[in-house]
C-alpha cells in the first residue's frame, strides 16, 4: 500500500513560497520595527505640516485678511507707506495675492532681525495702512521643518531620515507581497479588516489593509521625499544630467537692458499690471531690483498644481516683457519636477488632497505602532518572540529586485552590505573553536550527537 506523503499532497512549489514568504516576513519585521521610531517623526511631523498654510493663516488672520472696500491703492504708495513707518528697513520681495481679502506682504530686510528670519510687514491693499509686522513664517513651523527633514541632528539626521525614507520604500513592496492574497473572492481579511476576531488578527488587518489601501499615496510621499536628500539626489542628477533640480526656466534670471541717459525706470504698477496679463488670477510674488541690471521679476502661484505656476520679468527701463515662462510649456521632466513638491505635501489639488495627505501621514505612523502591536500581541511570555530564520533559497528575481532597489536607493544599498558584513563577522567570532582531531576519533568513538535546537 502506498503511504501519502506530505509533498503528494501539497505541490512544491506551495512549500517553496511559504518557505520564503516567512523569509521576507522576517526581512519585514526588522526593518519596519529599526524604521519605526524616525518614520514616527517624519510621518507625525508631516502630517503637521500640511495644512501649515491655513493654521497659519488662522492664527494671523488679523494682519492677513482685511475686508475689500472701494478701489486698491497703488503698490507704489503701499511701499511709500511701509517706508515712512520703518525708514531704516529696505523692502526686498513684494506678495500680491490673487485673493481680494489678502493683504499685501512687504517682505524687507532689518538690521535688527534675528539670523534666517524672514521678516514681513502687512499693508492694507485698499487703504495703504500698516496693519501690522512680524515673521512671515511662523517659528513653530520652522521647528516643525526642521524636526522634520533633519531629527535636530544637522547633516547626520538627514541621512538618517532618507535612510527611514528608502527603505519605507521596500517596506512598501514587501508588505504587497506579505498581502497578496491566495483567494481573490475573500473579503474578510483581504478587503476588509475582522474587528471582532483574536487581538493579533485585528491589528494584522488594520496594518495590512491601512497599507494596501493607501499605497500608492504612501509610496508617492516617500519617492518624492527623497528630493530632499543629501545621497539620492545628487547622485540622480548625475545620472539623469540634473534632472532633480528644479527648473531654470521657472527661475527669474533675466536682466533689464542699459538705461538711457536721463530716462528714469518705469513704475512698478506698470510692471505689475504687465505681469497681471499673463497671470490674472495668480499670487505674484514680486523680487523687487537692487541693481540697475535688475528686471521686475515675477513668480506666480496658484496654491495648486506645479509648486511655481510660471514666472515673468519686466524690463525696468522699456517696460517690455525680457522673458516669460508657464510651466504647462515645460518639457515633460522639468514639468514633472515642478509637480514634485506639491505631491509631497499634497497640496497638488488643494483642501482635498491635503486630506488625503495627512490621512497618508497618519497611516504611515499606524503602521508602525500596530506592526509592534502585532509583535506583543503574539509574542511569547517571557520570549522576545522575534521571527525564525529561514533557510529558504531566495527566488533569480527577488535577488534582482534586491540588488536593482540596492541600485536605485543608494543608501538601501550601502546599509544592506553593512548588514551582510556585520552578519558575516557575527558568525564567524561566535563559531565554536574545534579540535580538527577530536580524541573520539583517536580511539574509533563516534562522537556524540548533540540535538540543536529548532529555529
Amino acid at each position: 500500500m502506498r503511504t501519502t506523503r506530505y509533498y503528494d499532497i501539497i505541490p512544491w512549489t506551495t512549500i517553496v513560497f511559504e518557505s520564503f514568504f516567512r523569509r521576507v516576513w522576517r526581512w519585514h519585521f526588522w526593518t519596519g520595527l529599526l524604521a519605526c521610531p524616525v518614520l514616527l517623526v517624519v510621518a507625525l511631523t508631516g502630517a503637521m505640516y500640511t495644512f501649515r498654510d491655513d493654521i497659519e493663516d488662522w492664527q494671523q488672520a488679523e494682519v492677513r485678511f482685511v475686508e475689500p472696500r472701494g478701489e486698491r491703492q497703488s503698490v507704489s504708495e503701499q511701499l511709500v507707506a511701509v517706508k515712512a513707518a520703518y525708514p531704516t528697513w529696505t523692502p526686498t520681495r513684494v506678495v500680491l495675492s490673487g485673493d481680494a481679502k489678502r493683504t499685501t506682504l512687504v517682505q524687507v530686510e532689518r538690521p535688527d532681525a534675528p539670523p534666517g528670519a524672514i521678516w514681513a510687514v502687512s499693508v492694507n491693499p485698499y487703504s495703504a495702512e500698516v496693519i501690522g509686522e512680524g515673521e512671515g513664517r511662523s517659528p513653530f513651523f520652522a521647528g516643525v521643518l526642521k524636526l522634520h527633514r533633519t531629527l535636530f541632528a544637522g547633516t547626520t539626521g538627514r541621512i538618517a531620515v532618507e535612510l527611514t525614507t528608502s527603505w519605507t520604500l521596500v517596506l512598501l513592496v514587501s508588505g504587497f507581497f506579505l498581502w497578496w492574497p491566495k483567494a481573490w473572492n475573500r473579503i474578510r481579511g483581504v478587503w476588509l479588516p475582522r474587528l471582532t476576531a483574536k487581538p493579533y488578527t485585528v491589528w494584522r488587518d488594520l496594518h495590512s489593509l491601512a497599507g494596501i489601501y493607501l499605497l500608492p499615496v504612501l509610496a508617492l510621499i516617500a519617492f518624492t521625499g527623497l528630493f530632499f536628500t543629501v545621497v539620492w539626489l545628487p547622485l540622480f542628477n548625475g545620472a539623469t544630467n540634473g534632472a532633480g533640480n528644479f527648473p531654470n526656466r521657472l527661475r527669474n534670471t533675466a536682466s533689464s537692458g542699459k538705461a538711457e541717459s536721463g530716462k528714469a525706470p518705469v513704475a512698478i504698477d506698470e510692471a505689475i499690471d504687465t505681469a497681471r496679463r499673463s497671470f490674472p488670477d495668480h499670487s505674484l510674488t514680486l523680487q523687487l531690483p537692487k541693481k540697475s541690471a535688475d528686471t521686475y521679476a515675477f513668480t506666480a502661484r496658484n496654491g495648486r498644481g506645479p509648486s511655481v505656476s510660471g514666472v515673468i520679468a519686466i524690463d525696468r527701463y522699456s517696460g517690455a516683457v525680457s522673458s516669460e515662462t508657464h510651466a504647462e510649456d515645460l518639457p515633460i521632466t522639468e514639468l514633472a519636477r515642478a509637480y514634485v513638491l506639491p505631491i509631497h505635501m499634497g497640496t497638488i489639488a488643494g483642501t482635498p488632497t491635503k486630506i488625503v495627505a495627512i490621512i497618508a501621514c497618519l497611516a504611515s505612523a499606524g503602521l508602525g505602532v500596530t506592526g509592534i502591536a502585532m509583535w506583543l500581541v503574539r509574542r511569547p511570555a517571557g520570549r522576545f518572540g522575534f521571527p525564525r530564520a529561514s533557510a529558504a533559497q531566495v527566488p533569480k528575481a527577488a535577488v534582482i529586485l534586491i540588488l536593482l532597489l540596492g541600485a536605485v536607493l543608494p543608501t538601501v544599498g550601502a546599509s544592506l552590505v553593512l548588514v551582510v558584513l556585520g552578519e558575516w563577522l557575527f558568525l564567524r567570532l561566535s563559531r565554536p573553536k574545534t579540535d580538527p582531531f577530536p580524541a573520539e576519533a583517536a580511539v574509533g568513538l563516534s562522537p556524540v550527537s548533540v540535538p540543536q535546537e529548532v529555529s
